[in-house]
């Protein structure tokens, strides 16, 4: 069966992503004996791609088309406009033009609401969740001439199917970020009050076969030598110590490829972020998301911000790049964890922040049923909408000048979350890798 994959996404706030879902999914049908095409609209634009995918359509002339929509919006409540799901919604519109073939939709964003999404879209069917077996069943009953029933299906896959990495798609993010992300497990053990991470990947972890991550890291290496791998895993230093035999592996092979990821500071051993740092860790995103104690409790984080400096400090001191996001306005926020946080982001410094104002409420992520609790949630709410978790007794604008002012003059602390989008594009353009080599150079 003919099989084309799409992406729906135009967000390179703060940079552009590479689409590894879909090409997860490409590489589990390809392994089932489909054809398989994957197209990216980012390189070529909103109004751009028309052209482009609509040539291609009418060469590969697609029996069922698949569309990954990543995000609904930016989770940024000073943002003039952050529905980014409308852009989705007209790329599956105007596929739908193309072809009669039947579409399938799917991705993080989507299996927030699939039912509302595939209402809104049209489409025959919806996949929430991860996909490889939902889909590849789905097209086998396709290609046998049968029509399954409309609407969203969920399973979960048996195994994960390593990625197709397009080389078409990788390069243009290669050039744009000098990144190339991989997955090694599913699921998250936290229980963060904002996340949905578990409703997607569920708590459980479930790892990637170990040689099989090792063969797409080295693949990586060779095609694209200058690339930094990003991690893309809820949490790379899980608390199961899930990620330490591949730490190993890839010191024992000297497979010390520059990598980042998603990383915790909760119960962290000696020695920990040293045998990362050897494997080739060289930034991390350090999944802090609140400022305070008090509002780290709120939100079900399970350090203290003590744990946070020491972290930042060691890390610093291998020579690995820091960036936290964090939060301000979550359950237990006062003015005065506000004050409080900003005097910690300031003193962890040069670890970079980036702080946002209120929290995205998502349904299937606890923070939901205080916002209901509070009634901060309208009946009508379908979930589309962006709606932002403030704490009882706090103005949005006056936190928003508390964070300007707190923030004024650092370096290091970014807000409004996107005002340095541009920077650190051109960072990652150029290659974050080489910028820092050149900046220990000088050292």
């Amino acid at each position: 069966m003919r099989i084309l994959l799409s992406a729906a996404n135009f967000c390179s706030d703060p940079y552009p992503v590479y689409p590894l879902g879909m090409s997860v999914i490409a590489g589990a049908l390809a392994a089932a004996g489909h054809e398989v095409e994957q197209f990216d609209p980012m390189p070529f634009g909103p109004e751009k791609y028309r052209e482009e995918v609509a040539k291609r359509v009418a060469a590969f002339r697609p029996e069922l088309i698949g569309v990954s929509i990543r995000n609904l919006d930016n989770i940024d409540s000073r943002a003039d406009d952050d529905e980014l799901i409308r852009d989705s919604v007209k790329v599956i519109r105007f596929l739908r033009t193309l072809a009669a073939a039947p579409m399938i939709l799917g991705g993080p964003g989507y299996s927030l609401y699939p039912e509302r999404i595939l209402e809104l879209t049209g489409a025959e069917y919806g996949v929430a969740g991860e996909g490889e077996s939902a889909v590849v069943e789905l097209a086998a009953a396709l290609a046998r001439g049968e029509r399954p029933a409309p609407g969203v299906y969920r399973k979960k896959s048996e195994r994960q199917a390593p990625p197709l990495y397009s080389p078409e798609i990788a390069g243009f993010y290669h050039g744009e970020t000098h990144i190339i992300p991989i997955q090694t497990k599913r699921g998250c053990p936290f229980r963060c009050a904002y996340c949905t991470y578990p409703m997607l990947e569920g708590h459980e972890m479930r790892l990637r076969d170990l040689d099989e991550v090792l063969r797409d890291i080295e693949r990586i290496r060779s095609e694209w030598p200058d690339a930094m791998l990003y991690f893309v895993d809820a949490v790379f230093n899980d608390p199961g110590r899930c990620y330490v035999p591949l730490v190993e592996a890839m010191i024992e092979r000297r497979l010390t490829v520059p990598w980042t990821g998603f990383v915790t500071p909760a119960r962290l051993r000696d020695g920990d972020l040293e045998r990362m740092a050897e494997s080739g860790m060289v930034a991390v995103d350090l999944g802090v998301d609140a400022a305070s104690d008090a509002t780290l409790a709120g939100l079900g984080k399970a350090f203290s911000f003590d744990e946070v400096r020491r972290c930042c400090g060691k890390l610093l001191e291998l020579n690995v790049g820091v960036t936290t996001s964090v939060m301000f306005g979550g359950p237990g926020e006062t003015y005065e964890t506000v004050a409080e946080g900003i005097r910690n982001l300031r003193e962890i410094e040069p670890a970079y922040s980036i702080a946002f104002s209120g929290i995205r409420v998502l349904d299937g992520a606890p923070l939901v049923d205080v916002a209901r609790r509070e009634g901060k949630v309208a009946p009508d709410w379908d979930g589309l909408g962006s709606l932002y978790y403030f704490a009882p007794g706090l103005d949005p604008d006056r936190v928003h000048e508390m964070l300007l002012e707190g923030f004024k003059g650092s370096r290091f602390c970014v807000y409004p979350p996107g005002s340095r989008n541009r920077d650190l594009q051109m960072i990652h353009k150029f290659g974050y890798v080489k910028l820092r080599n050149l900046q220990l150079a000088r050292n």
